[in-house]
């Protein structure tokens, strides 16, 4: 009779030892998935400021490309000259936002790893532990 209730406690305890391991995975899947939605978001920011300094680059340029055609104008060409370098400090501070951004390490799956590190120092705990 002892030999079944063993058993049986031992097939409790394997349970239980799968149902904590899944729910460890699931938590760790969870987690994973919220870092590759930073991680896009990161991505779509980093596109977008691209894709803005490119047009404010470009609209300068045509600016500067007016105030040249336009130089023996009067006022005119104080104001595409101010409005030219307007569009390109834009377009400048946009690329040095790029450049600042791009050049930080991404936090990519550092928070999945931590809690992996934080699991294993845990099962190594449990596993050295006497009985």
């Amino acid at each position: 009779m002892s030999g079944q209730a063993g058993g049986e406690g031992l097939f409790t305890a394997l349970k239980n030892f799968v149902a904590t391991l899944l729910a460890i995975g699931k938590t760790r899947a969870e987690l994973l998935v919220t870092e590759l939605e930073e991680e896009k978001l990161r991505f779509l920011s980093l596109c977008a400021k691209a894709l803005g300094a490119l047009f404010l680059l470009a609209l300068g340029v045509v600016m500067t490309v007016c105030c040249v055609a336009l130089a023996f104008w009067e006022q005119r060409v104080v104001v595409f000259g101010v409005f030219a370098v307007l569009f390109v400090g834009g377009g400048l501070a946009l690329v040095g936002s790029l450049k600042r951004q791009a050049g930080q390490p991404s936090k990519m799956f550092k928070a999945s790893l931590s809690e992996l590190e934080a699991d294993m120092a845990q099962l190594r705990r449990y596993r050295n532990k006497p009985e």
